[in-house]
């Protein structure tokens, strides 16, 4: 910690190394909170070397080994909304230096997305600094808000009465699980010491400047409860709250989340799929549905995009960098919510600064469907002066379908593959080669067929029927085995995908891939075929889909093998 004079000795007991990012796989007493979570408080709720004798059982043989993971930059910012006086939250924010979670692989809630270097270990601390700062400018105002227990006043035996109340009731919050008897001994020593040094007021900013860089708020650790099968953990109530939270709130669990982890019912199936059930009605789920279908079509590769065509203005590329955020938002709140919907729909109301982009060309020729023909998806698809046919392919087969696409041999030449092609009017004919040439068609004949009726809409995501004056061949050819079939255009190629039964699996492992941070492996296949069979049984429900996730055996258990 900066700035805060002694504060700093005490800080470091709980702050050093806590910021590396290591995957733990250990299981039982494994120490992963930065070595003070869980000692000697086995029965806490907050897991560790303690067991359950009514521990749950698992219905699969395995399950994967869990990453530790560090919440996204955007869970950050919802943690802190919900902890601060709002007036404080929106200042922090303007102020925050936190890392900005960059997606390499997955989704930003993947623990390869969030771990920290040296260099961002440092704006950590300083992004809690700034925050402490604002605070200590208005004490005031905003110390009544955040400890209530003081009142008007911020005398030391007033402050020093309330201090080990609000160090449990807010630590409790800021954690996800009650502060250990270590962790809460840390905390009123730092506030006595920094007290006893410097006074109340600078006591009361170090330790918020402490709890907003803390691992236990940081970091999702989940040292679980033991059971019978030595190579498996079942999570305690408070980290199945924790995982159920940023799962459908994206956020901290709410009281009632709280009072389940407290009362052991988080430890069935059957208390599990009640909460998930109760959550996936709340209104908060809009979160989680924005950031995952914004993730899952790379809306973040427009963010700052810069664009070479007459369509293109501040206003356009503002609306598309939200696009994909809007249409899961409005997708979950104004819809049947199943996955049909989402890739077949009609009634999608665009925003209007993308008039221009969504009536351009002649819209009628090739009506839009669903989320995958949005202007931001095909626009995320794309370069920056020109469409990128074999991107947007591999991105239907690869995100949409989940089948395999080989890795690019770095041995091949593209230029002279092309060679007089390249002057072709239309992408399908200037990439006709890699159809025929041997070392190119084993990947572009099941790649190119996917991209061809997308041509369809160009760089922006307008509609075009032309490229250079000839005239744009929408048709298709597609057999990857379960999928297969004959298209005219994009809307027959949508339509297709909505009702695959390929397609609807790829979406749920997606979703699976979201909610636990990293990809699925072969320990997990039991897991992802009960949550795919639910899936389908409801009839594409998304809201479905992720309950049976929440009620998983991988979403409950993790493997105690060692880190991946």
């Amino acid at each position: 910690m900066r700035g805060m004079g002694s504060a700093v000795l005490l800080g470091s007991a709980l702050c050093t190394g806590c910021y590396s990012g290591v995957n733990v796989g250990a299981g039982g007493g494994g120490d992963t909170d930065g070595g003070t979570a869980n000692q000697g408080d086995s029965d806490d709720g907050s897991g560790g070397s303690g067991s359950d004798p009514d521990a749950p059982e698992l219905t699969c043989d395995t399950v994967g080994t869990q990453p530790l993971r560090r919440l996204s930059s955007a869970q950050y910012w919802q943690v802190v909304d919900t902890l601060l006086p709002p007036a404080l939250a929106e200042q922090a924010r303007e102020v925050g230096v936190f890392p900005e979670t960059l997606i390499e692989d997955g989704f930003t809630t993947f623990a390869s997305a969030n771990r920290v270097s040296t260099g961002e270990s440092e704006r950590i601390e300083d992004n809690a600094d700034n925050i402490a700062s604002l605070f200590r400018e208005d004490i005031g105002t905003y110390a009544p808000m955040l400890v209530p227990c003081i009142g008007d006043s911020l005398a030391a035996e007033t402050v020093d009465g309330c201090m080990p109340d609000f160090i449990d009731a807010f630590g409790t919050q800021a954690f996800r699980r009650a502060p250990t008897e270590a962790e809460r001994a840390l905390i009123q020593g730092l506030y006595e010491q920094v007290r006893d040094d410097d006074g109340v007021e600078e006591a009361l900013t170090a330790v918020l400047q402490f709890f907003l860089q803390a691992p236990g708020m940081l970091y999702v650790t989940e040292p679980g409860l033991a059971t019978d099968d030595p190579s498996v953990v079942a999570l305690s109530g408070h980290e199945i709250a924790t995982r159920l939270s940023l799962l459908f709130l994206d956020g901290l669990p709410d009281a009632e989340l709280l009072t389940a982890a407290e009362d052991g019912s988080l430890l069935t199936p059957e208390g599990v799929e009640a909460q998930a059930r109760r959550l996936a009605g709340r209104a908060e789920v809009a979160r989680a549905m924005t950031t995952f279908h914004h993730e899952w079509l790379r809306g973040f590769s427009l963010d700052g995009a810069d664009r070479e065509h007459p369509l293109w203005d501040e206003d356009v590329s503002d609306a598309l960098a939200v696009e994909l955020r809007e249409f899961g938002r409005w997708f979950i709140e104004d819809t049947d919510g199943t996955f049909r919907t989402l890739l077949a729909t009609d009634a999608f109301p665009s925003d209007g600064r993308l008039n221009e982009v969504y009536n351009a060309g002649d819209p009628t020729a090739s009506p839009r469907r669903g989320l995958l023909t949005t202007a931001a998806a095909m626009a995320a698809a794309a370069h920056s002066d020109s469409t990128s046919l074999v991107e947007r392919g591999v991105f239907i087969r690869q995100h949409v379908l989940c089948a395999p696409v080989p890795a690019f041999p770095g041995d091949i030449d593209i230029e002279g593959t092309l060679g007089d092609y390249g002057d072709l009017p239309t992408a399908r004919e200037r990439l006709e080669p890699l159809m025929l040439e041997p070392s190119c068609a084993g990947c572009h004949v099941g790649i190119n067929p996917f991209g061809f009726p997308f041509e369809a809409y160009d760089w922006v995501g307008a509609h075009r029927l032309e490229e250079n004056g000839a005239t744009i061949d929408t048709t298709t050819d597609i057999d990857i085995g379960v999928f297969a079939g004959d298209f005219a255009n994009a809307t027959e190629l949508v339509l297709a995908l909505s009702e695959s039964e390929m397609a609807e699996d790829c979406y749920a492992t997606h979703w699976f891939r979201y909610a636990m941070g990293r990809h699925e492996t072969d320990e997990d296949v039991c897991s992802l075929e009960e949550i795919r069979e639910a899936f389908a049984a409801s009839e594409g429900d998304v809201r479905e889909l992720l309950v049976a996730i929440a009620t998983s055996d991988a979403f409950r258990f993790r493997s105690t093998g060692g880190a991946e």
